[in-house]
């Protein structure tokens, strides 16, 4: 049973790893120039996707520019899947205790996560995004290697709400984006000890 368990975990990374990362969805508004909402930093989002017929959800987190993780948790056979993304390195799947690396360099351009972190990173960095005011919110449009991008921003509380990469058929809708603040660490105690005095003194460092 634990074999056959073991089979299964192995076969679902491998069939997520090569639907996420080597599959390419390939199908060939004006507005004006304005400065986007501040999404260079860290932050976390419940992300629900869709590229061509794949779909998956899942908590989304980007640590920093290039450095990004998700936890699918919809469609079932890929629940519990933990994808840890670094632009530099490369990709690391885990489920179920079993782990897959993929270099950076196997990983295709058209890549579904590839693309979609690359076009928000991209974002990120651009400041000034041309901006066409619609019903849904704030669209910014703007271009990367993968193509032409859309984000989606609330109008009041500036939060992302949708992703479009139009040219590869990849649509995301984000809920619950907050910014990830860094812990704040308690001071470190060192301890003093006085020559004349047996007390000890406490020194926030």
């Amino acid at each position: 049973m634990y074999k056959r368990r073991t089979f299964a975990a192995g076969f679902f990374i491998l069939t997520a790893i090569t639907l996420l990362l080597f599959t390419s969805c390939n199908k060939s508004g004006s507005g004006i120039l304005e400065r986007s909402p501040d999404i260079n930093v860290p932050f976390g989002a419940e992300a629900k996707m869709q590229a061509g017929e794949l779909e998956f959800e899942g908590n989304l987190k980007r640590s920093a520019a290039g450095i990004w993780s998700m936890e699918i948790t919809s469609p079932e056979t890929l629940a519990g899947l933990n994808i840890s993304y670094d632009d530099g390195s490369g990709v690391k799947a885990v489920l179920d205790g079993l782990e897959l690396d993929v270099p950076t360099e196997n990983i295709r351009d058209g890549a579904v996560f590839s693309l979609i972190f690359k076009a928000i990173d991209c974002a990120a960095s651009a400041g000034e995004l041309s901006c066409t005011s619609t019903e849904d919110g704030n669209v910014y449009t703007g271009e990367f290697s993968g193509g032409t991008y859309k984000l989606t921003f609330d109008p009041k509380s500036s939060a992302l709400t949708r992703i479009e990469i139009p040219t590869k058929e990849i649509v995301g809708e984000f809920t619950g984006f907050s910014i990830i603040k860094g812990d704040v660490q308690p001071p470190e105690e060192t301890t003093v000890t006085q020559p004349s005095e047996e007390t000890t003194v406490i020194i926030p460092g």
